[in-house]
């Protein structure tokens, strides 16, 4: 995978009209297997890397601690991911994302991914609740990773807007949300990793140093 050269439209928020190279990396989790970490490194420019951590409550992505340790050997900047379940109390989804990153290092902001339920009510104040609880532990506000849809829905308000966003719209358009990072594909081809994987453009006014951890 390259750093390529994109077209920026004035449609989308805070882009200026120009060309300019986007800063790549990559979300994996369990889904990919076993990955050759050094071989990411060496042979795919790539500059960070978010790991799937845990959902809900009760679940732990079972290849979180040795990607989080190997990714640190190699020195690829990370950060992890918690996908939230409505089903969950805050307390209970938290201490699961501690359970799973306990002992490994981070060097970027945890995210939250909020996906739409269909019709279900996503519990608004469950998800604040959550989010103030990974503010408080990482003296950070946590990314919020979410769809289009689901950022008008819910995410699209005042109160949010300090917070970093990860649109996910697959495909060549680019996203018509503000965003920090955008997960353009979920079928990147990566040297080292047999599995596709979601890539992933970091917004060219911002660099990781908007989002690491004090």
């Amino acid at each position: 995978m390259r750093k390529i050269l994109f077209t920026l439209l004035l449609a989308v928020p805070f882009i200026a009209a120009a060309q300019t190279t986007a800063p790549m990396g990559i979300l994996v989790s369990q889904t990919q297997g076993t990955i050759d970490w050094p071989k990411v490194v060496e042979e795919n420019d790539l500059d960070y890397a978010f790991i799937m951590a845990s959902v809900g409550a009760t679940i732990i992505d079972s290849r979180c601690g040795i990607n989080m340790e190997q990714a640190h050997k190699v020195a690829m900047p990370i950060g992890c991911v918690h996908r939230y379940d409505r089903h969950y109390s805050a307390q209970g989804q938290f201490d699961n994302f501690k359970a799973a990153v306990k002992g490994f290092h981070m060097d970027l902001a945890p995210a939250v991914c909020v996906f739409s339920d269909g019709p279900y009510d996503l519990n608004v104040k469950r998800i604040d609740a959550l989010l103030a609880l990974f503010e408080s532990e990482y003296g950070v506000k946590p990314l919020i990773m979410t769809t289009v849809d689901t950022y008008y829905k819910l995410f699209n308000l005042e109160r949010y807007a300090s917070y970093h966003v990860i649109i996910v719209n697959e495909g060549l358009k680019f996203p018509v949300t503000r965003y920090t990072f955008w997960q353009y594909t979920g079928k990147e081809k990566v040297a080292g990793i047999m599995e596709y994987v979601p890539g992933l453009k970091l917004h060219p006014t911002y660099s990781l140093n908007n989002i690491k951890l004090k």
